[in-house]
């Protein structure tokens, strides 16, 4: 079966999908936040087959999410800026899963600032006034990068409404 690309879309969440929609993916991030680095370490902590494994990291790499380095005779995986981005998208769907699908005893891990010891408050989008932005007053308008298509299924969204 051939893998479905979405790098022609002209969306950024489709797009980003290409790199980060198969879970695999997602969780060797999440492994390379935490400090695993090696691939017998990410084989250890994920339990996947090292043919997975090496075809997901080979993807993080071609995308840029991780780099490659010699150590002491080994190879390393280290997150890129753009890795290391990925530290909100991974954070809300841990608070989103504690949220909605949390073990019968409770959260696995509690996130915090080493600096102050405080707890993560909820991540919530503001906009570049501080003001707080739901889905009841998110609105779209067209980017630099938009092209007809994308202009024209801005131009008929109902969301605004469904959600006042």
């Amino acid at each position: 079966m051939e893998r479905v690309t979405f790098e022609e879309r002209n969306c950024s969440v489709a797009r980003s999908l290409d790199i980060l929609g198969d879970w695999w993916n997602v969780l060797i991030v999440l492994e390379s936040m935490w400090g695993t680095s090696r691939f017998d370490d990410y084989q250890k902590h994920l339990k996947i087959s090292k043919g997975i494994l090496s075809k997901r990291l080979k993807l993080l790499q071609e995308h840029e999410v991780l780099h490659k380095v010699s150590i002491n005779g080994g190879s390393e995986y280290r997150l890129t800026e753009k890795g290391l981005d990925l530290y909100v998208v991974v954070q809300a769907i841990l608070q989103w899963g504690d949220k909605w699908n949390p073990p019968a005893e409770g959260c696995p891990v509690v996130p915090f600032n080493r600096d102050n010891d405080a707890e993560l408050a909820p991540l919530e989008l503001r906009d570049i006034q501080g003001l707080p932005v739901t889905l009841k007053n998110l609105g779209l308008r067209p980017g630099p990068g938009a092209n007809a298509n994308t202009r024209l299924r801005l131009e008929s969204l109902s969301f605004r409404d469904k959600y006042r």
